[in-house]
Order: C-alpha cells, then sequence, then structure tokens
C-alpha cells in the first residue's frame, strides 16, 4: 500500500523517463496526453485487508484527503468487520502538470514548455533540437534565452558570413557570452547544419576569429626603411604579403623572447611563428627567401618543421639534432606532452629523424625536452653563425681612488654616456645586404646558405596524429 510520500518517488522516475516525450507531443502535436494511471497497491484479498485492518484503514482515509494535483480512483467494497469503505485504486493525472507538480519539476516544465512554443514560432525546423537540449535552454534566464535564440537564427540565415562574433548584431552578445554558450549552440546547431560531430570551433559556423597579428623583428637597417624605421612590429599576415621587401633569409622562430634578442644582422628577418604556419610561408618573400626555423628541442617542434617543409622544402632546422641537445644536458625538462604513435611520414633529414626516434622511444628519459627560452642565447648565435659582442664580455674601465672629486672627468663621462651619437655594436654597419651579396658569408654558408639544402628523409604533407596542437585549423 503506497503512501504519498512513498509514491513521490516514482512519480519523479515516471517524470524524468517520459517529460522529454510529453513535451514534444504538445509543442508539435498541441495534442493532450492520455492520462497517466499509477496503482496504489490496495491489497486485493479480503484476508490481506483483515490481517492488517490498521495500515489497510489508515491508507485509505490518507487518500481520501485533499490532493495538490491529480484525483484519485475509488472503489466501494464490502470488508467482514469492517464493512463498507471506498479503497483507494489508481493516482490518475490528466496533464503533465500535475505529474511534474508532484515530482517537484513544475516551474522547470513551464518553463521547457514556454521556450518549446518559441522555438515553434521563430525557429520551427530547430524544435527537435530544442527538445533534446531542453535541459540546457531550461538553465538559460530569460534575457540570455531570447539571445540565444536570436544568435541561433541569425546564424542560420548567415551561414557563412565571415564576420567575427563582435560583429553579430544581436543586442547583448560580445565574445565573452558567445564563448560561454559556444558548446550550447554548436549543439543545438549540429544536426541541422550537418556540422561536423567532433568539432568545437566557430568556423564551422562561418564565424572567424580576430585577425591574428605576427610578431615580424627586421634585423636590417635598409629592411626596417620599408616600414617605417620599426625594428619590432606586429603585423598581420594579409598586410605581410603587401611588404614589398627581398630579405635574403628569413629566421622562425617559437618564441618572442629569444627571437627579440637576436641583434642586427643583414638582409634577415625573424617571424615569430602563430598556428598559420602555412599562411606565413605562402608569403611571396618569405617563400623566395632562406628559411630556417629556430626552436627548442621538444617532440612539438618536428612537427612544426614537417609543416613548414610541407610549403618551403628546403627550410632547415637550427636546433633540432642530437649534438645540440646532448650539449645541454643540464637544461633538460621532462613535461613534454605524451606522444600516441609516430608518423614515419615526416619530413625529416637524417639527423632530425634520428633525434625524433630517440626522443619518442624515451631514450633521454620520459619526455625529455630543452624548451626554447632556456637555450642559452650564445649557442643560438654559434648556430647562426653570429658574431656579437656581449656587453657581459666588456671589462668594466678602473677608476682610481680619489680624495677629491674630479668635476670634469664627471661631466664628461655623464656626456659621453648619454650621447645620441652613441651607437651600438651591431648597427654600425650601413651598407645594404641587398646590394652586397657577399655580407655576412659564413652565415650563409653555414646554415642557411643555398649550397647546404638538407637531404629530406621522406617529405610529405601529412603531420602526426599526435602532434596536431600546431597545424592549420582546417573548414
Amino acid at each position: 500500500m503506497k503512501t504519498r510520500n512513498s509514491i513521490r518517488a516514482e512519480i519523479n522516475a515516471l517524470y524524468r523517463n517520459k517529460v522529454i516525450t510529453w513535451l514534444s507531443e504538445s509543442v508539435k502535436s498541441k495534442s493532450a496526453v492520455d492520462p497517466v494511471r499509477i496503482y496504489l497497491g490496495a491489497p486485493t484479498k479480503d484476508e490481506d485487508v483483515l490481517k492488517n485492518k490498521d495500515e489497510f484503514l489508515a491508507f485509505c482515509e490518507d487518500w481520501h484527503k485533499e490532493l495538490t494535483a491529480g484525483k484519485v480512483d475509488f472503489i466501494e467494497k464490502n470488508y467482514p468487520e469492517i464493512g463498507t469503505i471506498e479503497v483507494p485504486i489508481h493516482l490518475v493525472f490528466d496533464r503533465i502538470e500535475q505529474i511534474a507538480t508532484w515530482a517537484g519539476h513544475l516551474v522547470e516544465y513551464h518553463t521547457a514548455e514556454m521556450r518549446l512554443n518559441t522555438l515553434q514560432l521563430k525557429l520551427p525546423e530547430l524544435v527537435d533540437a530544442g527538445v533534446e537540449n531542453i535541459n540546457y535552454l531550461t538553465s538559460l534566464d530569460d534575457a540570455d534565452f531570447v539571445r540565444f535564440v536570436d544568435v541561433c537564427r541569425w546564424l542560420c540565415q548567415n551561414r557563412n558570413s565571415g564576420m567575427m562574433i563582435r560583429q553579430i548584431p544581436v543586442r547583448g552578445v560580445d565574445t565573452e557570452w558567445f564563448e560561454s554558450h559556444r558548446i550550447l549552440i554548436l549543439n543545438f546547431l549540429r544536426d541541422y547544419l550537418d556540422l561536423p560531430p567532433m568539432r568545437r570551433d566557430v568556423l564551422q559556423l562561418g564565424l572567424v576569429p580576430p585577425t591574428q597579428p605576427v610578431r615580424a623583428i627586421f634585423l636590417d637597417n635598409v629592411l626596417r626603411s620599408k616600414v617605417g624605421g620599426l625594428r619590432d612590429l606586429g603585423i598581420t599576415i594579409r598586410d605581410l604579403n603587401k611588404l614589398d621587401i627581398k630579405p635574403r633569409k628569413v629566421l622562425l622562430f617559437d618564441d618572442l623572447a629569444t627571437a627579440l634578442s637576436i641583434p642586427d644582422i643583414p638582409g634577415v628577418v625573424i617571424l615569430v611563428l602563430t598556428s598559420n604556419i602555412g599562411d606565413i610561408c605562402k608569403i611571396p618573400w618569405v617563400a623566395r627567401s632562406q628559411v630556417a626555423y629556430v626552436s627548442g628541442v621538444e617532440m612539438r617542434s618536428f612537427a612544426v618543421i614537417n609543416n613548414i617543409r610541407v610549403y618551403i622544402p628546403n627550410a632547415v632546422s637550427v636546433t633540432l639534432n642530437k649534438e645540440v641537445f646532448d650539449a645541454d644536458k643540464d637544461l633538460w625538462s621532462f613535461d613534454d606532452i605524451e606522444i600516441q604513435e609516430l608518423n614515419s611520414s615526416m619530413a625529416l633529414t637524417v639527423q632530425e629523424s634520428m633525434l625524433y626516434n630517440m626522443l619518442a622511444a624515451g631514450v633521454f628519459g620520459k619526455r625529455a625536452r630543452i624548451p626554447p627560452e632556456r637555450m642559452p642565447l650564445q649557442q643560438i648565435f654559434d648556430l647562426l653563425d653570429i658574431v656579437y659582442e656581449s656587453s657581459e664580455n666588456v671589462e668594466p674601465p678602473v677608476v682610481e681612488s680619489k680624495s677629491t672629486i674630479d668635476t670634469d672627468f664627471l661631466e664628461k663621462s655623464i656626456v659621453k654616456s648619454t650621447s645620441v651619437d652613441e651607437k651600438p655594436y651591431h648597427e654600425e654597419k650601413k651598407e645594404s645586404p641587398i646590394e652586397d651579396e657577399h655580407e655576412n658569408a659564413s652565415f650563409d654558408d653555414s646554415i642557411l646558405g643555398e649550397d647546404n639544402t638538407p637531404e629530406i628523409v621522406e617529405s610529405s604533407a601529412s603531420m602526426p596524429l599526435a602532434l596536431q596542437s600546431d597545424s592549420e585549423e582546417k573548414q
């Protein structure tokens, strides 16, 4: 015999299992659901009644009391020693709201029903998606739900807009709001727009992220004159394509701090890589130059050089060899990404391939690496054949101690140290690197010289499946 308290768990389970179907039928067909009857467990045998007479009478009395929702079906029966009594048989619900009331979800049900009705009015083709995601839709407050519907309708009407999130013409929607609701939007629109099941980016919605600038560092006075005399410049790939420059060498760096530490070199431009490796490599003046990749020694760096060589086959890597790695044993770190599987088709030289396989196999220890900023600058200078007089190697002048202050000496020293005519060592040369093809010949012949094209073990446009974080995200 079920009491009011004991039956609530059964009603709650029924509601959870059936509410999606009930909502779908209610919104799409506008038809009332069939009455729902729940058996109350009244005893069917007289001996059972007489054996538990007090419990039976309390059961009947309880269900005769007023209900907050629904009604009870009774039948009149006559029992020995008790007499005639109305026995509660079924708890009957004619509407879903009554079940929701018993289950404690009436407010949620009304919210879900109203929001599905809104979708039926504004986006009728997405009602099924609304039903499938109703738990998330009902979790939104009213203002966010209105924004959500308006954004989804705009995305459906402007599938290939090529606009940024900031440009979506819906009041109250900005990048922060969109990012916090992005997964719900993608799940809601996935079937209707036939979106790939595993992707989570906004490109598939026809939206584009804000243009990501590339840091370009011009190490030559003549090249700097083409960009207003600037040495360090944040510039879009589109504007990099427009530059009328002809550097002899382009150095591709992963690390900005290291790139900014490189002294001036005639005819050289540094570009700090972003995720758009292919777009950078396809810049005309980059593709026509001698290209070198300067990185730390870690597994992802091999994926990057592979991706560079898809577009520039003769590109060389400066640091990805066993000699460099062995020389810095005291700088090794052991916190790189896990490698799920190796890709034997990467475009690597013999030396690069050997180091790649040794690192992947854990020969130097599990996940051994050298982060790019941990590599000594002087080592990078040597690998690039840069002759640079560091201030650390210049001995300070020795000044004898005097009992009186020589004011004339101090004044001349201060004037000299602050003079704008005093130029650092690496800015003294003013010859055009473009006019003198033999400038810095040792740098040409060793790392980036035209006669030192690396022998590639195997060239392929594919990249390792486990190292896709640096690949271009395709539409």
